[in-house]
């Protein structure tokens, strides 16, 4: 009997800082935040699910405890960046807008900050807004990252610097001098899914963002479209990537997003017909992607 092709599934959450900052996916005030943080979490974990958090120095500040007891659970503490957001706010646009210099010490102010509230060095990186040049990954990586959903396949928002068009949908190690291609510096990139033959008002692809929309309306039709072409390009390593922020009520179970990601988790749970569905944190991803490389060769991985 023919084993099933793995698929590795990852819900991940911005946790932005409260209202007053820069950042416009921020909640309402802290109290929204923590019960949004835990009751996403909680949910995933219930249901066999890690989680990944991308935190933002303000967040882990804020929410020390919690994030520390979430850690020791299995969700993944990773590292999320909004300039606007830092110290005396005099870094006003996007990071991708900035020259390496620039990206490094923004990037290494918000890494010590997380790291000396929650104890430990975040692994993991995603920018504000999916915001990012050619510079980015490089300077990640010199910083000690090996592996973060940065980019937004099909993304094209020229005023937050998040111009994804034409970038690789699968997860990949990176291209140090080009974000939009795979290449070998061994940062593994594992995108957000996105239908980026779909973009909508503003430059906006359609992904996978609980808050977009219902399952059957919004999110199946991209994980189909997805999977459909993943089985006709024969890509090896196979990865849905989901994503939210920290301002929705999943501590309740009648808020509309609670109920999403409800049917989200369902519905990967009945892809299991068809796939080997393993559940997984971004640098989980990183640990199979290794392991998957020596199963069936490294080469066919980067060329998928």
């Amino acid at each position: 009997m023919q084993s099933k092709q793995p698929l590795y599934i990852l819900f991940t959450m911005d946790c932005e800082p409260a209202a007053g900052s820069k950042s416009r996916e921020g909640p309402a005030d802290w109290p929204l935040s923590a019960r949004s943080i835990e009751g996403f979490c909680n949910r995933l974990l219930n249901a066999g699910y890690p989680a990944t958090l991308f935190v933002s120095p303000r967040c882990a500040e804020e929410h020390t405890p919690l994030l520390e007891e979430l850690g020791s659970l299995g969700v993944e503490l990773a590292l999320h960046l909004h300039p606007q957001t830092l110290g005396d706010r005099r870094y006003q646009r996007h990071l991708g807008s900035y020259g390496a210099e620039d990206q490094r010490a923004l990037i290494e102010y918000g890494l010590e900050q997380v790291r000396d509230a929650v104890g430990a060095r975040p692994q993991s990186f995603r920018p504000g807004n999916f915001s990012a040049s050619d510079v980015t990954y490089r300077v990640l990586f010199e910083l000690g990252f090996r592996q973060g959903s940065v980019s937004n396949p099909g993304r094209d928002v020229p005023r937050e610097a998040a111009l994804w068009t034409g970038a690789a949908a699968d997860p990949h190690y990176v291209d140090p001098d080009d974000r939009l291609r795979a290449g070998t510096l061994p940062f593994l990139e594992v995108p957000v899914t996105t239908d980026p033959t779909q973009v909508g008002r503003g430059g906006y692809a359609y992904d996978l963002c609980i808050e977009s929309g219902k399952l059957n309306a919004w999110h199946r039709p991209i994980v189909e479209r997805r999977l459909e072409q993943m089985e006709t390009e024969g890509t090896a390593f196979r990865t849905l990537c989901v994503f939210t922020h920290n301002r929705f009520a999943y501590h309740r179970s009648n808020d509309v997003q609670s109920i999403t990601l409800e049917d989200l988790i369902d519905y990967c749970d009945a892809l299991a017909e068809q796939y080997e569905v393993i559940p997984t944190t971004i640098a989980g991803a990183h640990e199979r992607f290794i392991r998957r490389s020596v199963e069936v060769g490294f080469a066919e991985i980067e060329r998928s």
